[in-house]
């Protein structure tokens, strides 16, 4: 065996895997934000609170 042979990292499972978490992580970070931004809100804008 050669030695550029044991630098090959393409066939490392965390490499091939990078790409379905990376949209993973961009649909989380999305709704989080949505989240946090509803969370903000003042309580006296919601429509389903009774006076």
């Amino acid at each position: 065996m050669t030695a550029t042979a044991d630098l090959v990292l393409a066939s490392h499972p965390i490499i091939t895997a990078v790409p379905f978490f990376v949209p993973t992580f961009a649909v989380v970070a999305v709704v989080a934000v949505i989240v946090y931004r509803d969370r903000r809100r003042n309580p006296g804008e919601d429509d389903d609170q009774e006076p």
